[in-house]
């Protein structure tokens, strides 16, 4: 605690016991008001100039897929007007990161698109290739989520044979 505080604060508490004594309390009353004002003051100056009394908070962690996640979509899905642009967006971004991963093409590479029909339906395609907002209803969206689920790495090679692509 900074001793120029704890003095000030004591100052403080004697004159306004001299102040409560003037104006007609007796002195036990008025001692007690300057013990009060000087225990407030000392117990405020000490939490002040001490370290903060706040719990550290965890950071966040935010991985794709993770519950939190899922939980938004979930509550997404619930509104009228077919699907939310939001949603639609996170099943890009897994579509993309699962077409990258798995068999080596960029959703949005025009060249690709020959590649990603093979392994998707060109419908599926279509939507997660589409500019605008599709309105898409439950159902179509569910087939966008069961085709981007359903792919698999391909299966003439080996994990260990995969060469990036030039």
């Amino acid at each position: 605690m900074n001793p120029r505080a704890a003095a000030g604060v004591v100052v403080l508490a004697v004159i306004a016991s001299a102040i409560v004594w003037f104006f007609g309390v007796g002195v036990p009353l008025s001692l007690a008001v300057g013990g009060v004002v000087a225990a407030v003051g000392l117990t405020w100056t000490a939490i002040r100039d001490g370290p903060s009394l706040t719990w550290p908070v965890p950071p966040v962690r935010s991985a794709p897929g993770a519950r939190r996640g899922l939980s938004e979509t979930a509550w997404a899905l619930r509104s009228r007007g077919g699907v939310p642009e939001r949603a639609l967006g996170r099943a890009r971004a897994v579509a993309r990161h699962r077409l990258r991963l798995l068999h080596r093409l960029d959703l949005d590479d025009p060249g690709d698109r020959a590649a990603i029909e093979a392994v998707l339906p060109p419908t599926v395609v279509a939507v997660l290739q589409s500019e605008r907002r599709p309105e898409l209803d439950l159902a179509a969206f569910g087939t966008v989520l069961s085709a981007v689920e359903a792919l698999a790495p391909p299966t003439d090679r080996t994990a260990t044979e995969r060469q990036p692509r030039p």
